[in-house]
C-alpha cells in the first residue's frame, strides 16, 4: 500500500460519520479534505469557494480578501509543490470536525527538502462555510515551521505562484 492509499484509507475513517449527515457542509468538508491532502483531487475544488473569500493566518495580523477561484488555484499549485519539493511527503489529517457553520480540519505535512533539512508543519485550519461556499479560512500554524520549505519553495519559483 502506498502512502497516498494509507493516507486515504485513514481520511475515509475520519470522514465516515460525517457524509452520514449528507449537509452542504459536510459535502464540502469532504470534497475540501479530499483535495487537500491530494488524495482525491476535485476537478471542481474551485467551486467549492465563494465569490470572495476571507483568509487569515495567525501570524499575520492582515486579513486578506482573495477572488475564491484564485485562492483555490493558489491552493492546489502550493500544495502539489510542497507534495513535489519534500521527500517522503506526508500531509496528515488527524482531526476533522464539521459543524452546521463549517469545519475544523487540523493536519502535519512531514517529510524532508532535497538538502536534507526535516519539514514538520502544524496547524489547524477554521473554515467557515455559507450557502455551500466557503467564505473564510483562519489558518493558526507556527510560522517557523515553514521557514525552511517556503525558502526552498521561493528558490524554485514556486512560492505562492
Amino acid at each position: 500500500m502506498t502512502d497516498d492509499q494509507a493516507n486515504g484509507n485513514e481520511l475515509m475513517g475520519l470522514l465516515t460519520p460525517m457524509t452520514a449527515a449528507n449537509t452542504p457542509v459536510h459535502d464540502v468538508a469532504n470534497r475540501f479534505v479530499q483535495t487537500y491532502s491530494l488524495t482525491q483531487v476535485d476537478p471542481g475544488f474551485d467551486e467549492l469557494f465563494a465569490e470572495t473569500v476571507e483568509v487569515w493566518h495567525s501570524f499575520d495580523p492582515e486579513t486578506m480578501s482573495l477572488p475564491g477561484g484564485e485562492l483555490a488555484g493558489a491552493m492546489l499549485r502550493m500544495l502539489r509543490a510542497t507534495k513535489e519539493m519534500v521527500r517522503g511527503h506526508s500531509d496528515r489529517i488527524w482531526s476533522l470536525r464539521v459543524d452546521r457553520d463549517g469545519f475544523a480540519m487540523a493536519a502535519t505535512a512531514s517529510g524532508d527538502l532535497e538538502d536534507g533539512t526535516p519539514v514538520h508543519i502544524s496547524r489547524c485550519l477554521l473554515v467557515t462555510v455559507h450557502d455551500g461556499h466557503i467564505t473564510r479560512i483562519d489558518e493558526f500554524g507556527d510560522q517557523r515551521q515553514r521557514t525552511a520549505l517556503d525558502k526552498a519553495l521561493r528558490a524554485a519559483g514556486r512560492f505562492r505562484s
